[in-house]
């Protein structure tokens, strides 16, 4: 079967179980792998992309650089894991300006710096096309797979919900970003949250959001569960931008590329999720709940599976 006819889903399904280990800390096919050094996990990530796929209008090497690794630390925090490194891997054309490449590594190694990680250097390779693979390790005392009950609380983190959904759709329409600088803020500089860690051993499960919102909670109820959304970060920017509150919801949904988590937290846990977050100073938005059943709703309507894939 053609990779296009069996999707991206489909084939990570097969691809994951291929050679991974049992009694690893994280099951195959979660947001990122790992395995048992003592009693400490030690997680691995790889993420790869083209430049011209992701850099947005108004972005230049650095912040593509930037968002390269975020988006592995990303997978690695909602596992509760801490990075501690990352390296990249370098598709570059030959005719290339050195400042470009040297931009490109520099923004890399801001963003690792800013989550307490050190950049470890690489591979450099000549291509046809600009285009990166960036891996991270890290340490997780306690790591957290996509796991969910019935009874659960569904918290989303972090404040980039539909920003960063704005920020592609203005790339598309070549729509200057000025009047929205934290839209623009959200997309360019989408750094990881390591405030998630004050939360470790409370929650249930956490996952990754960067395919969309949707896709995600799509994700979580492969786990077993139905997943009722009460309510939707609607950001003011947001809405200002999408001109209309059901565009704004679509852009939340559907946008991609947030970098934030989906958190699942035990309902008798609640209270001290909150203070705990309070605290670190990281923003919870309560967003529903898990249930019996399949399938994911929006106050009580079937929400679309449909998210960014490769094939």
């Amino acid at each position: 079967m053609r990779l296009r006819d069996l999707g991206e889903r489909a084939l990570l399904g097969k691809l994951a179980p291929v050679g991974y280990p049992p009694g690893a800390p994280l099951p195959p096919g979660d947001d990122a792998g790992g395995v048992w050094v003592g009693e400490v996990a030690w997680l691995l990530k790889t993420d790869g992309f083209r430049y011209r796929e992701v850099a947005l209008l108004g972005m230049g090497p650095f912040e593509v650089g930037f968002r390269g690794v975020a988006a592995t630390a990303s997978d690695l925090l909602c596992k509760m894991g801490r990075p501690l490194g990352f390296t990249l891997g370098l598709f570059l054309p030959p005719d290339l300006e050195e400042d470009f490449a040297l931009e490109l590594v520099k923004g890399a190694a801001e963003a690792a710096g800013r989550l307490g990680a050190a950049l470890l250097g690489g591979d450099t390779n000549a291509g046809e096309e600009v285009a990166l693979t960036v891996s991270g390790f890290a340490q997780a005392e306690v790591p957290l797979p996509r796991r969910a009950l019935p009874g659960d609380l569904l918290y989303l983190a972090g404040d980039r919900w539909g920003r960063t959904g704005a920020a592609i759709q203005a790339h598309y329409q070549a729509q200057d970003l000025g009047a929205y600088p934290r839209i623009q803020e959200a997309a360019f500089y989408p750094l990881p949250r390591l405030e998630l860690l004050s939360l470790k051993g409370l929650l249930r499960g956490g996952l990754d959001s960067s395919d969309g919102l949707a896709e995600t909670l799509w994700q979580l109820s492969e786990q077993g569960v139905r997943v009722d959304l009460e309510a939707l970060p609607l950001y003011p920017d947001v809405l200002a931008f999408a001109g209309d509150e059901a565009l704004a919801y679509e852009l939340v949904l559907y946008g991609g590329e947030e970098f934030e988590a989906v958190l699942v937290v035990p309902p008798e846990g609640e209270a001290q999720v909150l203070a705990r977050a309070k605290e670190a100073g990281l923003p919870l938005f309560r967003a529903g709940r898990v249930s019996e059943g399949e399938g994911v709703y929006f106050l009580g309507a079937p929400v679309r599976r449909r998210g960014y894939a490769h094939f």
